[in-house]
């Protein structure tokens, strides 16, 4: 026992560069402890707290907010630290540590652990940049929990991570073990999943649906191993993932199981199940329908499902951008289908398969993942060369009237045609790859006015359905030419500087004339965060299209700091939750949708979160104008 607890400490980073005889002196002076799951071994407000180190089990390290809420800082795993912030302060414990699991820890006496910093110079030092990290990691955690609180919402249980969700009592087997072994040890456990491991690697995964797939050949099922019958490419997620995360994994790869890992080994498993205990609507029976259904008016009744289940995350506290992911998922999925449907409708009407490849690509909101319920369509058709003119009018032929089905189906389906009419029936947005490129290249030379804002529509584009290489092919080809082309970042700010922030003389929140007494949350606030983002992507060379994806890729590169990041993300997010609110009131009160929010009538708390968002889009464009120059423009 003494020699693998020894062999931990010297594993530990921390404890490394110790001598042979400080490690000797930890392991004689420490004692072990055993405490049971859900055992709060630190409580916050103790004044004398010692080193845990954890042996065995996994344990969390938690505060409790003013509010009394209960947020989650981090995990720990056998051979990690816990309590060391704690036993550094002079005063009371700022931090509960609490077992997810029986633990076993070695109790390291806080006077031995404050002697080793002063008398070893190098662990003093590794231990400054340990406690960095953690502080670090603790700001974060704790500045977007309290972003979501500022908005007024309860978050449980979107806010709650996969870690204090999943069940940690794993069933797995290794890979030469038989299907009958598998079979037994479901039963025997009452579990729907094992998990084959060898050493401590995860190889696959055998589910319930694996067995009952295995039933027609019962006669040779005794023979089988567990490696022919397990599949291999796992869906995993990380520990530090949200509720909503797992929800949205679940929906992509249509998966009741999800293994937990932390750092690279497996911690636990997070099943649908768990997840449908904390909310009641089935996502992937959701899921289930939009794929199987045969007909456009199947398609439109799933889209009712999908505002109801959007309406129960409002109500649980989701943040917006979890919503819109939620609903991006919904409305792809959503969209292929109808696709599928179409390219079937052409084949009936004996117009045939599509006579090439294609791409089908989203563009605006809806390229960006940031769809509220019914925005208008985006859309277009990328395909391939064709050198014969008579065929490539043949081939356009086609795709012009594919592209009406699908147009219309997505119509019926409760998205509306875009006013503006940016979307594949209309020839401009259906081109052949050299085409698209012309037209870019024809936006470099000339642009203006109206082309402006056609291309800030253009350059959110996401592939959604067929080749998308295609997509990437022009993604590229744009990126490569933009840097002959220097002036269009002068004159992208100068598009997004044309419209003011409605925010006046001594922070007084400026009225739209058509509105009255509110702002159009889209047009004047919303539009400023996504313009930000995305001139500045272009001019680091970012070819991520989310807003807050792009967000991350520019602070990664020290566009902005840390604390700007969290700022712009909260604003962005606020905005966003009262633009998706308002949609929902609209959907349920069966008005048109519209980005008319009435400030006049909100709550003052509500009007100060709006007025602090107003601020931030005001300092993002400032940064524009004066990053590009944007001439005649006071700021």
């Amino acid at each position: 026992m003494q020699e693998r607890v020894k062999e931990m400490i010297q594993q530990n980073e921390l404890f490394r560069s110790l001598p042979k005889e400080a490690i000797e002196e930890i392991l004689t002076s420490s004692t072990v402890a055993d405490y049971p799951k859900h055992h709060f071994v630190i409580h916050e407000r103790e004044q004398e707290n010692h080193l845990l180190f954890l042996l065995e089990g996994m344990a969390k390290s938690i505060i409790l907010t003013d509010e009394g809420e209960e947020i989650t800082i981090r995990f720990y795993h056998p051979g990690e630290l816990a309590g060391l912030i704690n036993t550094l302060a002079e005063d009371a414990s700022r931090f509960s540590v609490q077992t997810l699991e029986n633990s076993r820890f070695l109790i390291i006496k806080k006077s031995l652990f404050n002697r080793l910093v002063h008398d070893y110079a190098s662990f003093a030092e590794q231990l400054t940049h340990d406690i960095s990290k953690r502080l670090q990691h603790m700001y974060r955690t704790l500045a977007t929990e309290s972003s979501v609180r500022h908005h007024g919402f309860e978050t449980y249980p979107y806010r709650k991570k996969v870690g204090e969700l999943m069940e940690t009592d794993i069933v797995s087997l290794p890979p030469h073990a038989s299907a009958v072994g598998v079979a037994s040890a479901m039963l025997r456990e009452q579990v729907s999943s094992v998990l084959i491991i060898e050493d401590d690697a995860l190889r696959g995964i055998v589910t319930e649906r694996d067995l009952i797939a295995l039933l027609p050949k019962h006669e040779i099922i005794a023979s089988l191993s567990v490696d022919s019958i397990m599949s291999r490419d796992v869906i995993t997620i990380p520990e530090s993932a949200y509720f909503y995360e797992a929800m949205l994994a679940m929906m992509k790869h249509q998966v009741k199981h999800l293994p937990v890992l932390s750092h690279g080994k497996v911690t636990g498993i997070v099943t649908l199940k768990k997840l449908t205990d904390f909310r009641s609507h089935s996502v992937l029976g959701i899921v289930k329908d939009i794929d199987s259904a045969h007909t456009v008016e199947e398609l439109a009744k799933q889209h009712k499902k999908v505002i109801a289940f959007i309406d129960g995350m409002m109500n649980d506290g989701a943040a917006a951008h979890e919503i819109c992911s939620i609903i991006t998922e919904f409305n792809d999925r959503m969209l292929r289908r109808i696709i599928a449907l179409s390219e079937r409708a052409m084949i009936a009407e004996g117009k045939g398969a599509p006579p090439t490849d294609y791409c089908w690509i989203t563009m605006g909101s809806e390229g960006r993942k940031e769809q509220t319920l019914s925005t208008d369509q985006d859309n277009g058709i990328i395909y391939p060369d064709i050198e014969n003119e008579a065929h490539h009018a043949e081939v356009d032929d086609y795709f012009a009237t594919l592209a009406e089905k699908i147009v219309a189906g997505l119509e019926a389906c409760g998205f509306p045609r875009c006013k503006g009419d940016v979307m594949a029936t209309n020839s401009k947005w259906r081109k052949s790859l050299s085409d698209w490129k012309r037209m870019i290249n024809a936006w470099f030379s000339h642009m203006q006015g109206e082309e402006i804002r056609m291309f800030t529509i253009f350059l959110d584009f996401r592939p959604v359905y067929g080749q998308t290489a295609l997509a990437h092919e022009l993604r590229h080809y744009f990126l490569t030419r933009k840097k002959d082309f220097p002036f269009i970042y002068n004159l992208l700010a100068e598009d997004d500087a044309s419209c003011s922030v409605p925010l006046g003389m001594f922070g007084r929140i400026i009225y739209d004339k058509k509105i009255k007494d509110g702002i159009d949350i889209k047009g004047g606030a919303l539009v400023h965060f996504v313009n930000a983002m995305r001139i500045l992507s272009i001019f680091e060379g970012i070819e991520a299209v989310p807003t807050l994806e792009r967000l991350e890729q520019l602070t990664e590169r020290r566009v902005f700091t840390r604390e700007e990041d969290d700022e712009i993300k909260d604003s962005f997010n606020t905005l966003l939750h009262f633009r998706i609110r308002e949609h929902m009131k609209q959907a349920k009160q069966k008005q048109p949708l519209s980005n008319e929010l009435h400030v006049a009538n909100l709550p003052k708390e509500e009007q100060l979160q709006i007025k602090k968002a107003l601020y931030t889009a005001k300092w993002l464009q400032q940064k524009l104008i004066r990053q590009f120059q944007v001439q005649g423009i006071r700021i």
